[in-house]
């Protein structure tokens, strides 16, 4: 006889009959106590629909469990036999739905996060949310296609278009600026300036008019480049001779600037590339060249280098951070989720 046990039953295949395993408990109380009527009071059950309840065990078994020993009961060798496999598997059945019980509490405690932009923020975020809640717990992972990740309780990402944007999630959009050293390149810099506001710089649509792309909707990007107060604009066509920091691999960032300057006819020369920001915005900041740098949420580039506004059009794109609802109901990561958007809010000064 081959017994299967579950959460709520056990069966029993040989006869294809199910034993409830409130049945089973009653029993194993019986077998300990010897004594239907005192195990009656102990279950809080009336005596008659404790008897029922294991004369209708023994005939679903097909076997006898209890037998008379004066005025009152015993185990048959088969009950002994049975109450001790039982005892086993109604245990491991009570562990598991304890173990269950926690598991599923530490996991909705777990605030799952899919981090594939602005990093930087999330983990000074979480950073800043573990000084105020120090038994919080999270699990930040980094992938491209969410479907090949556990589900999130937030998702914060570049819209690439390649995925629709997540239902309810806040947007922030922020320029893509040129980070240029302030040592060693100051010259270079000034004079790079100078070209931008000459009438014949830059890239050139129609070379006998020197006529330059983008027209209104570029005279608009660097005007308000210029407003914004953090220098003036710098067009890339003065920066062909430049060597470019970039970060490598498929980056949804790299691929929106190397596209955008495919569109102005504009190859930048990379000089050099790591798949880590710090790293980029290190090697700027020793003057080993230029690079492209979110305005917000890279966060500041340090005392060796600055940004300033690209005059081209374009160079703009879209964080989404989206409170997702594939990992359930988790308060913890709501209450982390308005946190988050705090902190975005108070990097783009909204």
């Amino acid at each position: 006889m081959v017994i299967y046990h579950h959460f709520d039953v056990i069966i029993q295949e040989n006869e294809g009959s199910a034993v409830e395993l409130l049945q089973l408990r009653y029993f194993l109380e019986v077998a300990e106590s010897e004594h239907v009527t005192h195990s009656a009071q102990k279950l809080r059950v009336s005596q008659p629909s404790l008897t029922q309840a294991i004369s209708r065990l023994e005939r679903e078994l097909g076997v006898q469990l209890f037998e008379p020993e004066g005025r009152g009961i015993r185990l048959t060798e088969a009950g002994r036999f049975y109450s001790k496999r039982i005892a086993k598997a109604v245990g491991e059945i009570d562990s598991a739905t304890s173990e269950l019980a926690r598991f599923d509490e530490e996991r909705s405690s777990i605030v799952r996060i899919n981090v594939v932009s602005a990093s930087n923020i999330v983990v000074d975020a979480v950073a800043e949310w573990r000084t105020q809640h120090p038994a919080a717990k999270f699990q930040i992972v980094s992938s491209e296609t969410a479907s090949k990740v556990e589900p999130c309780d937030i998702e914060v990402r570049m819209q690439t278009g390649k995925t629709p944007e997540a239902k309810g999630a806040r947007l922030f959009k922020e320029r893509i600026m040129l980070a240029v050293p302030t040592t060693n390149g100051d010259e270079t810099e000034e004079r790079a300036l100078r070209e931008t506001k000459e009438p014949d710089a830059g890239f050139r649509d129609n070379p006998e008019k020197g006529e330059r792309p983008g027209g209104e909707e570029r005279d608009i990007a660097a005007s308000d480049a210029l407003a914004n107060g953090r220098g003036e604009a710098i067009s890339l066509a003065q920066m062909q001779n430049s060597g470019f920091i970039m970060l490598a691999g498929s980056r949804n960032i790299s691929n929106l600037c190397l596209s955008q300057c495919a569109k102005l006819g504009f190859r930048p020369t990379i000089a050099f590339e790591s798949d880590n920001p710090s790293v980029v915005r290190k090697m700027i900041g020793l003057g080993l060249g230029v690079g492209f740098w979110p305005e917000h949420s890279w966060g500041e580039l340090g005392a060796g280098a600055r940004l300033a506004p690209i005059l081209e059009p374009g160079f703009v794109r879209t964080i989404e951070v989206a409170r997702t609802r594939h990992g359930g109901s988790n308060e913890q990561a709501d209450e982390f989720y308005s946190f988050l958007l705090q902190r975005f809010e108070a990097r783009w000064n909204i």
